[in-house]
């Protein structure tokens, strides 16, 4: 059982007992409609939010990972509690299960800067049944992602097919510059960011509008 929770994370952890009571374990479509239904239906009693790219954004979120080019790794900067690291994890193993030479594991490599959210993250994720197809790292982008980078150029042949960008917006521009820079974004590859208009992210906007970008 979970134990009840107060301060700094207790929100998190009402999501953890929330989707281990309501959700079917291996069940990644339970999974999600129990961590949306949390946001929807429990947090609003709280004057709280959920920040989880859920409903329309959600949408958007699976369509851009299952357009995106396959045979590589998608990369998410802000893993939170593991809901959008999840659904592009189940997306890109389908997408993947199409072709006989890709290997689906893994499907996703997630950064988060908090730990304690980075283990809750591993948790759901393991109660959702994409555990095996989510590496979480814990540590600053600005750390942990050239280190990332350095480890895909080690292997022949992988690249960055997507990214998600969900964290400070003003981390967005150098966070997908180490990727460029590292040469491990694949040509073609889609990359989608939470939140650029509002707090905004302008020179993360600035990349693909006037640089000629090739994702």
């Amino acid at each position: 059982p979970v134990p009840e929770a107060a301060g700094r994370h207790a929100k998190e952890m009402r999501l953890l007992r929330h989707v281990m009571a309501s959700a079917v374990p291996g069940d990644i479509n339970s999974f999600l409609l129990a961590v949306e239904s949390f946001g929807e239906t429990t947090l609003p009693t709280t004057q709280r939010w959920l920040k989880v790219a859920a409903g329309g954004k959600a949408h958007i979120l699976a369509t851009a990972a299952a357009q995106a080019p396959r045979g590589g790794i998608a990369v998410e900067v802000g893993t939170y509690c593991g809901y959008s690291s999840a659904m592009i994890a189940a997306v890109r193993a389908a997408e993947k299960a199409k072709i006989a030479h890709c290997r689906a594991s893994p499907a996703v490599v997630t950064l988060e800067v908090d730990l304690a959210h980075s283990a809750i993250a591993r948790c759901l994720l393991a109660f959702s049944g994409m555990a095996h197809l989510v590496e979480v790292l814990t540590g600053h982008s600005e750390d942990v992602l050239p280190w990332v980078a350095a480890c895909i150029k080690e292997r022949p042949g992988l690249a960055v097919d997507f990214v998600f960008l969900d964290q400070r917006g003003s981390r967005y521009e150098a966070d997908l510059n180490v990727l460029e820079q590292a040469g491990v974004l694949r040509r073609g590859a889609i990359v989608v960011a939470d939140n650029v208009l509002k707090p905004g992210a302008p020179l993360f906007l600035w990349l693909p509008s006037g640089s000629g970008a090739k994702y």
